[in-house]
């Protein structure tokens, strides 16, 4: 093996690059700023932020539930579906919102009504989306790629995938997709530098109620660093498991699944998540999950979307659209297809693993994520697809690679465009 492929290969536990924070500050305001301006502006489906003042006022629930949204309805109150991270992460921005002197300039730009928990949510997305980006450039800096290869890395996940749509949204399915992201980022950067247990664990519970579905893919981490929890011996053939750094690492979440079952119980007098279960069972939704909430016989429907489904086009300006009822990932992002070319080492199986077993739990679910840009379940394991296609480019990264991440950048900033700027959506 050459003197290029032994520094090529992924050191577990390598030491960050030098320049990665100082390159990820650049990209933090850079994606604020540009998901700022191509934001829509407030969004009408504010359960988050509603639920945050709820919390402030001492209330898990609503007096009654706003005709509009999207909630769970018992004994007479309105309860929220979603798991909390993202209205737990609201409440010291609604806190300031609600007190001098911040509130009275609230009031006053929003003319004189309630304080614009739509803006503040998409605050919130628009805070984590860009923490997202930076995150992503931090932990491209602990794999063996070059400086060049981790900033576009880092602009791929940040403006050439639908991350950026969707951030600019800030609606409460797409919030909960954008707050899980910048934790998983956070878990990736300590998986793949010093993976403390503690902090993993924290990172991974902070996705996860986010993103419920998160808690099976745990194996992924284990997988590629068995340097941590297994104590090779040289007089036994079989490691040891290191119990400690097992322990560390399922405390928080072991903690937070109890939590979880602690919140529903106060909410329902059950340890499962009731909300939704009551949700789907609505006259008006039942008949969308005929299957109930998770089964294989929805799997043809996600394949289509995730893999087949295609833009709109048309005879005049501007010929094409995006479907907002879904769109093959190669379509909104064709740099994924250098994903295949990650070497075949420790990490790449880590990657590969998490992303089958997010798959193999998103296609049981009884929808495909309704309206959206893309296929949006798939973010759940964009930090893990990151790494794969950036790997796969950096051998070294040339310029074809760098135009098949132009192009990616050039659709999702077409397609931002076309439905924020233009609304062409609204035709359809």
């Amino acid at each position: 093996m050459n003197a290029i492929a032994r520094a090529r290969r992924w050191n577990p536990g390598r030491p960050p690059e030098p320049h990665g924070r100082k390159d990820a500050l650049w990209f933090f305001v850079a994606a604020f700023a540009i998901y700022a301006l191509t934001s829509p502006g407030a969004t009408a489906y504010d359960q988050y932020a509603l639920f945050a003042d709820a919390m402030l006022h001492g209330s898990l629930s609503l007096p009654s539930r706003p005709p509009h949204l999207e909630m769970a309805e018992y004994q007479g109150r309105a309860y929220f579906s979603n798991p909390p991270t993202p209205a737990i992460l609201l409440l010291p921005i609604i806190w300031l919102a609600e007190h001098p002197p911040l509130q009275s300039w609230l009031l006053r730009w929003n003319g004189g009504w309630n304080i614009p928990f739509g803006t503040l949510q998409t605050f919130l997305s628009v805070l984590t989306g860009a923490l997202a980006v930076a995150f992503a450039r931090v932990a491209l800096g602990r794999v063996p790629v070059s400086r060049r290869a981790a900033n576009f890395g880092a602009a791929l996940f940040g403006f050439g995938t639908i991350h950026w749509y969707h951030t600019t949204i800030g609606s409460v399915w797409y919030v909960a997709q954008i707050v899980h992201a910048m934790f998983m980022w956070l878990l990736v950067c300590e998986w793949l530098a010093r993976a403390r247990p503690l902090l993993l664990g924290v990172w991974f519970a902070a996705a996860f109620w986010c993103r419920m579905e998160t808690i099976v893919v745990a194996p992924f981490i284990l997988l590629a660093r068995p340097d941590c929890w297994l104590q090779p011996l040289a007089d036994e053939l079989v490691p040891r498991l290191r119990l400690g750094w097992l322990l560390r690492f399922g405390a928080p979440i072991v903690g937070v699944v109890a939590l979880n079952a602690g919140y529903n119980w106060v909410r329902f007098g059950v340890f499962t998540n009731w909300a939704y279960e009551m949700l789907i069972e609505k006259p008006e939704v039942r008949g969308l999950f005929p299957h109930g909430l998770l089964s294989w016989e929805y799997w043809p429907g996600h394949v289509y979307v995730m893999f087949k489904a295609k833009p709109i086009f048309l005879d005049t300006f501007p010929w094409i659209v995006p479907s907002v009822g879904g769109m093959a990932i190669w379509t909104t992002t064709p740099a994924f297809i250098y994903a295949f070319r990650a070497p075949l080492d420790r990490l790449s199986a880590g990657c590969w693993l998490g992303i089958a077993i997010f798959i193999a739990q998103l296609f049981q679910f009884g929808g495909t994520g309704m309206t959206q840009l893309g296929y949006r379940f798939a973010m759940d394991f964009y930090p893990l697809l990151i790494l794969l296609t950036i790997r796969g480019m950096d051998r070294p990264i040339r310029w074809w690679h760098e135009g098949f991440i132009g192009i990616s950048i050039f659709i999702n900033a077409w397609c931002v465009w076309v439905l924020n700027i233009l609304h062409i959506e609204k035709l359809f």
